[in-house]
Protein backbone atom coordinates (compact mmCIF):
# COMPACT_ATOMS: atom_id res chain seq x y z
CA UNK A 1 0.00 0.00 0.00
CA UNK A 2 1.04 3.53 -0.66
CA UNK A 3 0.44 6.36 1.80
CA UNK A 4 -1.12 9.55 0.17
CA UNK A 5 -2.51 12.51 1.38
CA UNK A 6 -6.46 12.70 0.89
CA UNK A 7 -6.49 16.22 0.33
CA UNK A 8 -8.29 17.31 3.71
CA UNK A 9 -5.47 16.73 5.99
CA UNK A 10 -6.22 13.56 6.68
CA UNK A 11 -4.16 10.48 5.14
CA UNK A 12 -5.16 7.83 2.77
CA UNK A 13 -3.64 4.43 1.79
CA UNK A 14 -4.21 3.88 -2.01
CA UNK A 15 -3.28 0.70 -4.00
CA UNK A 16 -0.31 0.21 -5.80
CA UNK A 17 -1.02 0.74 -9.44
CA UNK A 18 0.61 -2.02 -10.61
CA UNK A 19 -1.90 -4.03 -8.50
CA UNK A 20 -5.12 -2.38 -9.48
CA UNK A 21 -6.53 -5.36 -11.70
CA UNK A 22 -6.62 -7.27 -8.92
CA UNK A 23 -7.89 -5.22 -6.48
CA UNK A 24 -11.18 -4.86 -8.91
CA UNK A 25 -11.33 -8.40 -9.64
CA UNK A 26 -12.62 -8.66 -5.76
CA UNK A 27 -15.11 -6.11 -6.34
CA UNK A 28 -18.04 -4.84 -7.67
CA UNK A 29 -19.36 -1.35 -9.53
CA UNK A 30 -20.94 -0.72 -5.74
CA UNK A 31 -17.68 -1.86 -4.20
CA UNK A 32 -15.44 -0.20 -6.78
CA UNK A 33 -17.91 2.93 -6.52
CA UNK A 34 -17.87 3.02 -2.39
CA UNK A 35 -14.04 2.94 -2.14
CA UNK A 36 -13.75 5.83 -4.60
CA UNK A 37 -16.12 7.90 -2.50
CA UNK A 38 -13.46 7.79 0.64
CA UNK A 39 -10.64 10.09 -0.58
CA UNK A 40 -10.05 12.44 -3.65
CA UNK A 41 -7.06 10.22 -4.65
CA UNK A 42 -8.78 6.71 -4.78
CA UNK A 43 -11.94 8.70 -6.68
CA UNK A 44 -9.12 9.59 -9.37
CA UNK A 45 -7.46 6.49 -9.29
CA UNK A 46 -10.50 4.23 -9.66
CA UNK A 47 -12.93 6.71 -11.72
CA UNK A 48 -12.00 5.29 -15.18
CA UNK A 49 -12.05 1.67 -14.73
CA UNK A 50 -15.41 1.98 -13.02
CA UNK A 51 -16.52 3.70 -15.84
CA UNK A 52 -15.52 0.86 -17.91
CA UNK A 53 -17.12 -1.54 -15.51
CA UNK A 54 -20.66 0.76 -16.18
CA UNK A 55 -20.38 0.76 -19.51
CA UNK A 56 -21.19 -2.73 -19.66
CA UNK A 57 -24.13 -3.10 -16.66
CA UNK A 58 -21.45 -4.26 -14.01
CA UNK A 59 -21.28 -7.61 -15.70
CA UNK A 60 -17.92 -9.34 -14.63
CA UNK A 61 -16.90 -11.23 -18.23
CA UNK A 62 -17.76 -8.23 -20.00
CA UNK A 63 -15.56 -5.65 -17.88
CA UNK A 64 -12.73 -8.31 -16.86
CA UNK A 65 -10.86 -7.97 -20.14
CA UNK A 66 -11.28 -4.21 -20.86
CA UNK A 67 -9.82 -3.83 -17.59
CA UNK A 68 -7.34 -6.41 -17.92
CA UNK A 69 -6.30 -4.38 -20.97
CA UNK A 70 -6.39 -0.89 -19.34
CA UNK A 71 -3.97 -2.33 -16.83
CA UNK A 72 -1.50 -3.41 -19.30
CA UNK A 73 -1.64 -0.12 -20.77
CA UNK A 74 -1.34 1.44 -17.78
CA UNK A 75 1.92 -0.74 -16.67
CA UNK A 76 3.36 0.32 -20.17
CA UNK A 77 2.76 3.72 -19.62
CA UNK A 78 4.00 3.78 -16.21
CA UNK A 79 7.25 1.61 -17.79
CA UNK A 80 7.91 4.11 -19.87
CA UNK A 81 7.88 7.66 -17.69
CA UNK A 82 10.14 5.69 -14.86
CA UNK A 83 12.51 5.11 -18.08
CA UNK A 84 11.98 8.84 -19.05
CA UNK A 85 12.82 9.76 -15.37
CA UNK A 86 15.73 7.54 -15.17
CA UNK A 87 17.46 8.70 -18.06
CA UNK A 88 17.04 12.21 -17.03
CA UNK A 89 19.12 11.37 -13.96
CA UNK A 90 21.73 9.48 -15.91
CA UNK A 91 20.73 5.76 -14.58
CA UNK A 92 19.04 2.80 -16.87
CA UNK A 93 19.21 0.36 -13.81
CA UNK A 94 15.49 -0.47 -13.31
CA UNK A 95 14.37 0.53 -16.90
CA UNK A 96 14.96 -2.41 -18.93
CA UNK A 97 13.41 -4.62 -16.48
CA UNK A 98 10.63 -2.02 -16.16
CA UNK A 99 9.95 -2.26 -20.07
CA UNK A 100 10.39 -6.34 -20.17
CA UNK A 101 8.00 -6.81 -17.80
CA UNK A 102 5.70 -4.70 -19.11
CA UNK A 103 5.91 -5.63 -22.73
CA UNK A 104 6.24 -9.39 -21.34
CA UNK A 105 2.24 -8.59 -19.84
CA UNK A 106 1.13 -6.60 -22.73
CA UNK A 107 1.95 -9.50 -26.18
CA UNK A 108 0.03 -12.20 -22.77
CA UNK A 109 -2.35 -10.38 -23.13
CA UNK A 110 -2.76 -10.02 -26.79
CA UNK A 111 -2.53 -13.40 -27.09
CA UNK A 112 -4.97 -14.29 -24.42
CA UNK A 113 -7.54 -11.87 -25.84
CA UNK A 114 -7.46 -12.77 -29.47
CA UNK A 115 -10.52 -14.48 -30.96
CA UNK A 116 -11.72 -15.35 -34.38
CA UNK A 117 -14.99 -14.43 -35.62
CA UNK A 118 -17.35 -16.64 -37.62
CA UNK A 119 -20.90 -16.58 -39.03
CA UNK A 120 -23.25 -20.05 -38.27
CA UNK A 121 -26.89 -20.98 -38.83
CA UNK A 122 -28.56 -20.27 -35.43
CA UNK A 123 -31.07 -22.97 -35.52
CA UNK A 124 -28.22 -25.58 -35.74
CA UNK A 125 -27.07 -24.89 -32.67
CA UNK A 126 -28.21 -25.09 -29.03
CA UNK A 127 -26.86 -21.42 -27.43
CA UNK A 128 -26.06 -20.91 -23.99
CA UNK A 129 -23.93 -18.84 -21.69
CA UNK A 130 -20.21 -19.23 -23.23
CA UNK A 131 -20.80 -22.44 -24.79
CA UNK A 132 -22.15 -23.26 -28.11
CA UNK A 133 -23.66 -26.86 -28.82
CA UNK A 134 -24.40 -28.23 -32.34
CA UNK A 135 -27.63 -29.63 -32.98
CA UNK A 136 -26.62 -31.42 -35.72
CA UNK A 137 -23.89 -31.71 -38.20
CA UNK A 138 -23.05 -28.12 -39.20
CA UNK A 139 -20.94 -25.57 -40.20
CA UNK A 140 -19.06 -22.31 -39.63
CA UNK A 141 -18.56 -19.99 -42.01
CA UNK A 142 -16.17 -17.01 -42.54
CA UNK A 143 -19.93 -15.41 -44.11
CA UNK A 144 -23.29 -15.90 -43.89
CA UNK A 145 -23.59 -17.23 -47.59
CA UNK A 146 -25.53 -20.47 -48.00
CA UNK A 147 -23.16 -23.51 -47.02
CA UNK A 148 -22.74 -24.53 -50.47
CA UNK A 149 -22.10 -21.52 -52.12
CA UNK A 150 -19.01 -21.15 -49.50
CA UNK A 151 -15.75 -22.97 -50.51
CA UNK A 152 -14.07 -25.37 -48.12
CA UNK A 153 -11.08 -22.94 -47.50
CA UNK A 154 -14.09 -20.35 -46.02
CA UNK A 155 -16.11 -23.02 -43.66
CA UNK A 156 -15.95 -25.81 -41.21
CA UNK A 157 -17.89 -29.09 -40.38
CA UNK A 158 -18.82 -29.46 -37.12
CA UNK A 159 -20.55 -32.70 -36.03
CA UNK A 160 -23.62 -33.07 -34.46
CA UNK A 161 -23.09 -32.84 -30.71
CA UNK A 162 -19.94 -31.29 -29.86
CA UNK A 163 -19.57 -28.26 -27.60
CA UNK A 164 -17.61 -25.37 -27.99
CA UNK A 165 -16.88 -22.36 -25.77
CA UNK A 166 -17.54 -19.12 -26.77
CA UNK A 167 -16.28 -15.86 -25.81
CA UNK A 168 -19.13 -13.25 -27.58
CA UNK A 169 -21.94 -13.81 -29.74
CA UNK A 170 -23.73 -10.90 -31.76
CA UNK A 171 -26.08 -10.57 -34.87
CA UNK A 172 -25.39 -9.90 -37.86
CA UNK A 173 -24.10 -6.35 -39.18
CA UNK A 174 -22.24 -6.00 -41.74
CA UNK A 175 -24.16 -4.34 -44.33
CA UNK A 176 -22.53 -6.32 -47.14
CA UNK A 177 -23.47 -9.74 -45.09
CA UNK A 178 -27.33 -8.80 -44.52
CA UNK A 179 -28.01 -8.59 -48.56
CA UNK A 180 -26.91 -12.08 -49.03
CA UNK A 181 -30.15 -13.96 -48.86
CA UNK A 182 -33.49 -13.63 -46.56
CA UNK A 183 -31.96 -16.23 -44.06
CA UNK A 184 -29.24 -14.25 -42.68
CA UNK A 185 -31.27 -12.79 -40.24
CA UNK A 186 -31.09 -16.64 -39.00
CA UNK A 187 -27.63 -16.39 -38.60
CA UNK A 188 -25.30 -15.26 -35.21
CA UNK A 189 -21.80 -14.45 -35.13
CA UNK A 190 -19.49 -15.70 -32.67
CA UNK A 191 -16.11 -15.28 -31.27
CA UNK A 192 -13.90 -18.19 -30.77
CA UNK A 193 -10.58 -18.70 -29.60
CA UNK A 194 -8.08 -19.36 -32.65
CA UNK A 195 -7.23 -22.47 -30.77
CA UNK A 196 -10.88 -24.15 -31.71
CA UNK A 197 -10.09 -23.09 -34.91
CA UNK A 198 -7.50 -24.59 -35.78
CA UNK A 199 -8.66 -27.95 -34.33
CA UNK A 200 -11.20 -27.72 -36.82
CA UNK A 201 -9.07 -26.89 -39.32
CA UNK A 202 -7.44 -29.83 -38.86
CA UNK A 203 -10.09 -32.05 -39.43
CA UNK A 204 -10.90 -31.01 -43.38
CA UNK A 205 -9.13 -33.96 -44.49
CA UNK A 206 -10.50 -36.33 -42.38
CA UNK A 207 -13.73 -39.18 -42.88
CA UNK A 208 -14.43 -41.98 -41.34
CA UNK A 209 -15.40 -45.52 -42.98
CA UNK A 210 -17.29 -48.77 -41.97
CA UNK A 211 -14.09 -51.15 -41.73
CA UNK A 212 -15.60 -54.07 -42.45
CA UNK A 213 -16.78 -52.51 -46.00
CA UNK A 214 -13.07 -52.18 -46.78
CA UNK A 215 -9.81 -54.07 -47.71
CA UNK A 216 -6.95 -52.58 -45.90
CA UNK A 217 -3.85 -52.01 -48.22
CA UNK A 218 -1.85 -49.23 -46.28
CA UNK A 219 -2.36 -45.83 -48.04
CA UNK A 220 -5.06 -47.22 -50.18
CA UNK A 221 -8.08 -48.82 -48.81
CA UNK A 222 -10.27 -50.71 -51.35
CA UNK A 223 -14.58 -50.96 -50.37
CA UNK A 224 -15.91 -54.63 -51.38
CA UNK A 225 -19.45 -52.98 -51.26
CA UNK A 226 -20.88 -50.10 -51.88
CA UNK A 227 -20.80 -47.73 -49.04
CA UNK A 228 -20.12 -44.31 -47.65
CA UNK A 229 -17.35 -41.84 -46.43
CA UNK A 230 -18.71 -39.89 -43.75
CA UNK A 231 -17.32 -36.67 -41.87
CA UNK A 232 -19.37 -38.44 -38.61
CA UNK A 233 -19.34 -41.96 -36.86
CA UNK A 234 -23.34 -41.68 -36.79
CA UNK A 235 -25.10 -44.23 -38.86
CA UNK A 236 -25.47 -42.77 -42.30
CA UNK A 237 -29.22 -43.00 -41.97
CA UNK A 238 -29.22 -40.54 -39.23
CA UNK A 239 -27.19 -37.37 -41.20
CA UNK A 240 -27.79 -35.38 -43.72
CA UNK A 241 -26.39 -35.80 -47.22
CA UNK A 242 -23.62 -32.86 -47.43
CA UNK A 243 -22.23 -35.34 -44.39
CA UNK A 244 -21.98 -38.02 -47.07
CA UNK A 245 -20.52 -39.48 -50.21
CA UNK A 246 -21.44 -42.66 -51.72
CA UNK A 247 -18.32 -44.68 -52.73
CA UNK A 248 -18.71 -47.65 -55.43
CA UNK A 249 -17.84 -50.81 -54.69
CA UNK A 250 -14.13 -51.29 -56.12
CA UNK A 251 -13.55 -48.03 -56.22
CA UNK A 252 -9.86 -47.27 -54.44
CA UNK A 253 -9.10 -44.41 -52.07
CA UNK A 254 -6.01 -43.33 -51.29
CA UNK A 255 -4.99 -41.82 -48.04
CA UNK A 256 -2.45 -39.54 -46.76
CA UNK A 257 -1.87 -42.16 -43.55
CA UNK A 258 -2.75 -45.25 -42.62
CA UNK A 259 -6.53 -45.23 -41.17
CA UNK A 260 -6.40 -45.06 -37.54
CA UNK A 261 -8.69 -46.09 -34.65
CA UNK A 262 -11.16 -43.49 -33.56
CA UNK A 263 -10.56 -41.35 -31.08
CA UNK A 264 -12.67 -38.24 -30.89
CA UNK A 265 -14.69 -37.77 -27.74
CA UNK A 266 -17.65 -36.57 -29.44
CA UNK A 267 -17.09 -39.16 -32.18
CA UNK A 268 -15.92 -43.16 -30.16
CA UNK A 269 -19.62 -42.89 -27.78
CA UNK A 270 -22.01 -42.61 -30.77
CA UNK A 271 -22.97 -45.91 -30.73
CA UNK A 272 -22.24 -49.95 -30.08
CA UNK A 273 -20.52 -50.09 -33.73
CA UNK A 274 -18.30 -47.13 -33.50
CA UNK A 275 -15.04 -49.47 -32.98
CA UNK A 276 -16.04 -50.99 -36.03
CA UNK A 277 -15.34 -47.76 -37.50
CA UNK A 278 -11.88 -46.06 -38.75
CA UNK A 279 -10.83 -42.31 -39.22
CA UNK A 280 -9.13 -41.79 -42.80
CA UNK A 281 -7.45 -38.63 -43.88
CA UNK A 282 -7.21 -38.62 -48.00
CA UNK A 283 -4.22 -38.01 -49.33
CA UNK A 284 -6.19 -35.55 -51.79
CA UNK A 285 -10.13 -34.02 -51.85
CA UNK A 286 -12.79 -36.44 -53.34
CA UNK A 287 -13.92 -36.00 -56.63
CA UNK A 288 -17.59 -36.09 -57.37
CA UNK A 289 -20.41 -35.97 -58.95
CA UNK A 290 -24.17 -35.14 -58.00
CA UNK A 291 -26.83 -37.24 -58.61
CA UNK A 292 -29.94 -36.43 -56.41
CA UNK A 293 -29.07 -34.99 -53.48
CA UNK A 294 -25.87 -36.98 -52.61
CA UNK A 295 -22.35 -36.83 -53.65
CA UNK A 296 -20.95 -40.23 -55.82
CA UNK A 297 -17.21 -40.77 -55.50
CA UNK A 298 -15.51 -40.56 -58.57
CA UNK A 299 -12.01 -40.14 -57.75
CA UNK A 300 -9.00 -38.32 -56.54
CA UNK A 301 -6.36 -35.63 -58.15
CA UNK A 302 -3.77 -38.49 -58.85
CA UNK A 303 -0.84 -35.50 -58.95
CA UNK A 304 -1.39 -35.06 -55.21
CA UNK A 305 -0.71 -38.13 -54.16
Amino acid sequence: MVEASAGTGSTAFLWPEGDLFRLLGLLQVQGAASLAAACVPLRRQLQAPIASMRSVQGIPAKYMPILEAQQALAALELASSEAAGLLGGGSLRRSPAAWQGACQNLSALESSLRTDCRYCYGPDWDVRPGKLSSRKGTWLKSTCGFSWEVSEQHKLYVPQGVVMPILQIGKVIDHNEKKRHEWVGQHIRVWLKPSIIRMLEERRGVWFVYWPHFVDRGLVIVPQVDTWLKRTTQMSGEVDPFELVYVPKGLPIHLACEASIVDEDWEKHRHQHVHLHRKVVLASPPLTVKQDKYDIFAGQREDRF
